[in-house]
């Protein structure tokens, strides 16, 4: 049985992991899916959450037990590669799911806007207090383009609110990355995190493992057996 932490991305909680959660459970595995501050049911949004609540919250759960896999979707992947850095020896592999891979003092902004594409910035709006923002229903577009139209108003609508400062955030990447075993998911139907961008990041930090899916940016909501497989994979190795 091995321990797996999955980290959502921007605007997520843990529901974003719904449908792939319970295959890796019923696999034996013992998996959480966790909210980062912030996010999830009955969080308090504010602006001053940042990559270091987020980077603090999961370290604190990943100590909290055995070595884990830890895996990042889109913004997750910031998260778990700093957490992975500062605790290496806890963490058995990093899985990035068409995540942000970052080098040291990189930030989720940063990466994006070397892309050729906006992905969905065109769709972010205000948030109810200062510093935060949600998303128009119109992203659904660009994040679930390969989704049912149902599937991808519930996603919207399980949708959380998102600090503007842990997309400004830099990256703290210690030594201790180098260390882990990595492993990427490409997904080459992203409108979020372009196939370009995604190459560029694993280009600049390799990874042992690579995979492709033929989506977009929610491989987690149109292809969660897909993604399980991989992921037992990881989980076995």
């Amino acid at each position: 049985m091995a321990r797996i932490i999955l980290v959502h991305g921007a605007w997520g909680n843990a529901k974003s992991w719904a449908a792939v959660e319970p295959l890796l459970t019923e696999a034996g595995h013992q998996v959480e899916a966790l909210d980062l501050p912030g996010h999830g049911r009955g969080a308090e949004p504010s602006g001053e959450i940042g990559q270091e609540a987020y980077v603090d919250h999961v370290e604190a759960r990943l100590l909290a037990g055995p070595p884990a896999l830890l895996v990042g979707h889109s913004m997750g992947g910031i998260v778990i590669a700093q957490v992975a850095s500062r605790q290496p020896k806890q963490v058995r592999a990093c899985a990035f799911v068409t995540a942000l891979l970052p080098r040291d003092g990189e930030s989720l902004l940063g990466l994006i806007r070397q892309q050729a594409t906006s992905g969905v910035m065109g769709a972010v709006r205000k948030g109810p207090v200062p510093g935060t923002t949600v998303l128009d229903p119109a992203a659904a577009e660009v994040l679930f383009p390969d989704a049912t139209a149902k599937a991808a108003v519930l996603a919207m609508s399980a949708m959380s609110v998102q600090s503007d400062k842990a997309q400004k955030d830099k990256a703290v990447i210690g030594p201790g990355f180098a260390a882990v075993p990595r492993a990427y998911v490409f997904c080459d139907q992203d409108l979020v995190v372009t196939p370009a961008l995604q190459r560029q990041m694993v280009a600049a930090t390799p990874c042992e493992a690579e995979f492709t899916l033929h989506c977009g940016h929610a491989p987690m909501l149109t292809q969660p057996k897909a993604l399980a497989e991989i992921l037992l994979g990881l989980a076995a190795g």
